[in-house]
């Protein structure tokens, strides 16, 4: 009991030093900021993708060609001795286009390419095949009779949502990475910052280094699920404001929030984040300096696993998916994702959290030992090898 009050203690204050609601509230506001400006400026930029633009053609080209361009485009109509003086006039003013014809083929001058570039190109494709159908007396009918694919009914015996799923399996991974991230930053200045300082000999004199280090684990874990939890709802109302402006039900939303897949998750990610949280407070309990440790780039680590899970969305069923479902420092976010979007045995489910759980555990004596050790040698930052000599003696 004694045990639970101290590490309860030392939770809290771990906590209470790195979540401040405030911080917390003006940075959701400066990300709803941001995501708007870059949302309505995309609107503004890309407004005008469907207005005509202007294109010059020599006179003498195919009526038929300006014809069936002129509802999409401005036609401006120069005669044939006056293209070289106004392909010089595009090199020299860096705008406008000129559309010509030889032979059977097309000659395009621009400045540069561009979007309205591909545009003018898939027109002349699109008139192109109307020109050859009609050398070939093929009429539209027929060719789209060709061009058809095979009619195929699909008939599945388990059908899993696919396109909403994976985008919560993608919500999943991309949560699990902001809780690294979190989890990093603060492991990292909590346990070196306070190397420095001689304050950790003080503290462990009071305490024992298990009850310290599980405390650190608890509380900055506590710290990167709210902050998951805080996005998680942010993620659901920007999903909403997109449907709203994309005219969509807000309905709709309840198709991606799949509660089984999200109920799974919750527990997974937990153990996740407390799983991380002892690897990363094990190597920053070896870091003297941060400033020119090597070790440092080891704190980098959980991110490249937890990116590895996306190859879940990739094939499901694979081998390669069913291992990082399985193995304990993979499993947080690919397990939940896999049963997001697949067919999941439960048996599966409950051995690879039971494998977390017991990763965790260790990790959590492994760390305590690793910090205990360290906190002993002065003078040089102890390589892995003193360590493991050091943690076996005590």
């Amino acid at each position: 009991m004694n045990y639970w009050k101290k590490v309860i203690t030392v939770t809290h204050w771990e906590f209470s030093r790195f979540f401040k609601p405030k911080n917390e509230a003006i940075g959701i506001v400066i990300m709803l900021i941001v995501s708007s400006v870059f949302y309505f400026g995309g609107k503004f930029a890309l407004s005008d993708s469907d207005k005509k633009f202007e294109i010059s053609v020599i006179e003498n080209i195919d009526s038929g060609l300006i014809e069936s361009m002129k509802d999409e485009y401005f036609i401006k109509r120069i005669p044939e001795q006056q293209k070289t003086k106004f392909i010089e006039k595009i090199k020299k003013e860096k705008f406008g286009i000129l559309l010509a014809s030889e032979g059977e083929s097309f000659n395009l001058f621009a400045y540069k390419n561009s979007r309205e570039i591909e545009k003018i190109k898939n027109s002349l494709n699109e008139y192109h095949a109307q020109r050859e159908m009609q050398r070939i007396g093929l009429s539209p009918d027929e060719l789209s009779a060709i061009l058809s694919p095979a009619q195929v009914v699909e008939s599945f015996l388990y059908s899993n949502e696919s396109k909403s799923r994976i985008v919560l399996a993608w919500l999943f991974a991309c949560l699990m990475i902001l809780a690294v991230f979190v989890s990093f930053a603060y492991q990292f200045t909590a346990i070196t910052g306070e190397k420095q300082l001689k304050i950790t000999e003080q503290i462990v004199s009071a305490i024992s280094p298990q009850i310290w280090m599980d405390g650190k684990i608890f509380g900055i874990s506590l710290t990167g699920i709210s902050s998951m939890l805080t996005y998680s709802i942010l993620s659901i109302l920007g999903g909403m404001l997109y449907f709203q402006f994309t005219g969509t039900p807000i309905s709709s939303i309840i198709d991606y929030l799949y509660l089984p897949s999200i109920l799974l998750y919750l527990p997974f990610a937990l153990a996740g984040i407390l799983t991380w949280n002892a690897i990363l407070a094990a190597i920053a309990s070896i870091i003297t300096d941060p400033n020119n440790s090597g070790k440092s780039a080891l704190m980098i680590l959980p991110v490249l696993f937890v990116i590895a899970s996306f190859l879940v969305t990739r094939d499901p069923d694979s081998g390669l998916t069913l291992f990082l479902s399985w193995f304990p420092l993979t499993s947080a976010s690919s397990m939940p994702m896999r049963w997001a979007i697949t067919e999941v045995s439960y048996w599966q489910v409950g051995g690879s959290f039971l494998i977390l759980v017991l990763t965790f555990y260790f990790l959590r004596k492994l760390a305590a030992k690793i910090f205990r050790v360290s906190i002993l040698i002065t003078g040089k930052e102890p390589s892995f090898s003193e360590v493991y000599k050091l943690s076996k003696q005590h």
